[in-house]
């Protein structure tokens, strides 16, 4: 017994005739037949009487005929209902951010995705790029945000945004009139650094050992606005992304164009590529990618 065998026998009871039902249903007259014999040799009941003239439901048959339809119709609403697990999109999504960049670049989408998938809940958790990198890379988070360079090559990778690496100094520093920098020219100052779980403080240390010196660090925090609040007031200076820096509100400081830093910061977005996604994932990541390339096209 299966569902095309109860198919069969629906459409010849209806049709009362196995001629009419097997050009209703475009299939051999013959496969009607055989179908129905099947059925009654399982159940063991005769379905149908002929009486010379028309064909009819036995007392069995008319039983048999009220579950079969309650039967199918329960199926086609269960395989409906099984077909939109795949359509609808619900659940939670698990994303790393860094705290850097957070309002800058997601703010907007992450509220544009929520109108558009409200089913959807979304935990956000901040951390710096070499950590969300070595989280996502065991599977303890879906989607996380970090930038260039990766730790492995396990991830796929969406492409977020580009910025130069800039100096920011107060208005006082004697470099603030320049038009450029080289990091060889900074060995002698006072750096303030982001924390040393981010790739930003380690491409920082890497640029300044490749220029030939140490770099003499102040202070390290990992909040852009109390570094860029601490060389407000005429101390230290700052290697930072130039996205991030609100010009608004420090206006005694000068950022300065370093050499060779044009696309310094990478912003990315990453996923493991052999972890099981749900479809909310899916969808956000598609939804990312989507919008950060109509920006892109936007922008020219």
């Amino acid at each position: 017994m299966n569902i095309q065998s109860l198919t069969y026998f629906i459409q010849v009871a209806d049709a009362r005739s196995y001629s009419v039902a097997a050009k209703k249903i475009y299939v051999a007259q013959s496969s009607l037949s055989t179908a129905v014999k099947k059925l009654e040799e399982e159940l063991s009941v005769k379905l149908f009487n002929y009486d010379g003239k028309s064909l009819n439901l036995t007392m069995e048959g008319e039983r048999f005929y009220e579950l079969a339809k309650e039967f199918l119709s329960s199926y086609e609403l269960f395989f409906e209902s099984a077909k939109k697990i795949t359509d609808d999109v619900f659940g939670t999504i698990n994303i790393l951010l860094p705290i850097l960049v957070s309002d800058i670049f997601f703010s907007e989408p992450l509220a544009e995705f929520q109108k558009k998938y409200p089913d959807v809940k979304i935990n956000v958790t901040n951390r710096g790029g070499y950590q969300t990198q070595n989280l996502i890379s065991v599977n303890e988070y879906d989607i996380g945000v970090t930038i260039k360079p990766l730790i492995q090559n396990t991830f796929e990778c969406i492409d977020i945004a580009k910025s130069p690496m800039v100096l920011a100094v107060h208005e006082s520093n004697p470099l603030a009139d320049k038009e450029e920098v080289t990091y060889e020219e900074l060995v002698y100052e006072n750096f303030l650094s982001y924390e040393e779980d981010s790739v930003l403080y380690q491409n920082f240390i890497s640029k300044t050992k490749d220029a030939g010196y140490a770099p003499q660090i102040l202070m390290k925090a990992a909040e852009t606005p109390l570094l860029l609040s601490v060389i407000e007031k005429g101390t230290g200076v700052l290697v930072v992304p130039e996205c991030v820096v609100d010009y608004r509100k420090y206006s005694n400081i000068r950022v300065i164009p370093i050499r060779g830093e044009d696309e310094g910061y990478q912003l990315i977005m990453v996923y493991n590529k052999d972890k099981y996604l749900s479809t909310a994932s899916v969808a956000f990541i598609d939804f990312i990618k989507e919008w950060y390339q109509d920006k892109e096209k936007k922008n020219g």
